[in-house]
This record gives structure tokens, sequence and C-alpha cells, in this order.
């Protein structure tokens, strides 16, 4: 018995604009990267691009999974003598400049990987680093009541987040590392800026044992 296929009735979309669509097809898309965009060739394919640049369009294809079993397979041919092993020393020199002259060509455009190695080297952490109002106001907190002794601070009922006292110690000290908001701290408790308080810090490892 012949099975019948239901065809559904093919109709035509007039509210499609169909040379936009055909255009968004096409796109591969807008570089945000203003760097990237300057070496970046608009009348050649991705992958032309990324092999003149000598970039990676695919890593699986680029890096290549491990196939472990030609490799028991190659171990197998040497354990039996069906490979390389069996050949002499001019053989083996011929096979070697022949496996040479398959190595991959240099990149037209190689200097856009150094390029982009200089700019990954000269981009830094962000400087202007602020901490969250929330946990300046904490900190602050903890600071008038309690000075440096971070054992206080643990046991203190407003240690919702159960920070123990090298989490207080680290937080503390990376305010401190904050001119722009610490200083305001300072001010406002009427303290010398930008100096650390005069206060005894309890932080030496033994004392919480």
């Amino acid at each position: 018995m012949k099975i019948r296929k239901n065809h559904v009735r093919k109709r035509y979309r007039y509210n499609v604009n169909r040379k936009t669509m055909n255009k968004t097809r096409k796109n591969t898309g807008k570089i945000k990267d203003p760097e990237m965009k300057k070496m970046w060739l608009e009348g050649k394919r991705v992958g032309t691009n990324f092999s003149e640049m000598g970039l990676a369009r695919d890593p699986n294809k680029a890096v290549g999974v491990p196939n472990y079993k030609r490799e028991r397979l190659e171990a197998v041919k040497i354990v039996n003598g069906f490979t390389e092993e069996a050949l002499d020393d001019d053989e083996m020199a011929i096979l070697g400049s022949k496996k040479d002259k398959t190595e991959t060509p240099k990149p037209k455009r190689g200097h856009v990987v150094q390029e982009l190695e200089q700019m990954a080297i000269d981009r830094r952490a962000d400087p202007e680093f602020r901490l969250p109002k929330g946990v300046v106001k904490e900190l602050s907190y903890f600071l008038n009541k309690h000075k440096f002794n971070y054992k206080a601070m643990v046991s203190d009922r407003r240690n919702h987040g159960q920070w123990t006292w090298r989490q207080f110690r680290l937080k503390i000290r990376r305010f401190m590392s904050i001119p722009e908001q610490f200083n305001e701290y300072l001010e406002k408790n009427k303290l010398p800026i930008n100096a650390k308080p005069d206060w005894p810090e309890y932080e030496s490892d033994s004392e919480w044992k």
C-alpha cells in the first residue's frame, strides 16, 4: 500500500520585502570592535579574511580533535613493522622533506595576529574600579563601629553575609585602595585624607586559633 503524503499549500507572502530579506540572509553582521573593523576586508568572505589574517574560524578544525583510534592503529603498525621504521635514513629524509613541503603557508596578513596580541597585552583592567554603594555603606558601618577589629566584625549582628575575618580584611583593604571612595569616608569622619587611619589592626593568624 502506497503511503499518502499531505502537502501543505504554498502561499506567497505579499507582506515580505524580498530585497531586505536577501540582504539579511547574506549579511555577516557588523563588527563592533573598531580595531578589528580596520583590519577586515569587506569584499572577501569570512573564511578568507580569517585565513589571511592567520586566525581560525573554527577552532575544532584548526586544532583538531584527537583521533585515538587512528593512534592505536599506527601503534599496532609500528609493532608489526609496517610503518616508517623499516625505511632507510635516506628514505626517511626524503619523506621528511615531503612533509615539510606540505606545511601550511604563512598568512598574507600575518601582522594582524601580532597587533591583536599587542592590543591584548596593552589592555589592562579598568583602573576606575568602584565598589557598589551598598558594600561601601556596610564597610563604613563596620569601620566606624569596630575599626580594624575583624573578629568583632564577624560576630556583629549586621554580618548578614556571614563573612569571615579574612573576607572582611580583604574587602576593607580593597575599599582603602580606591582613593575616590575611601577619601569620602575619611572626610565624613574628619580623618586625614590620603592616609590610613591610625588604628590597631588585628590581622595576625595566631589570634584566630
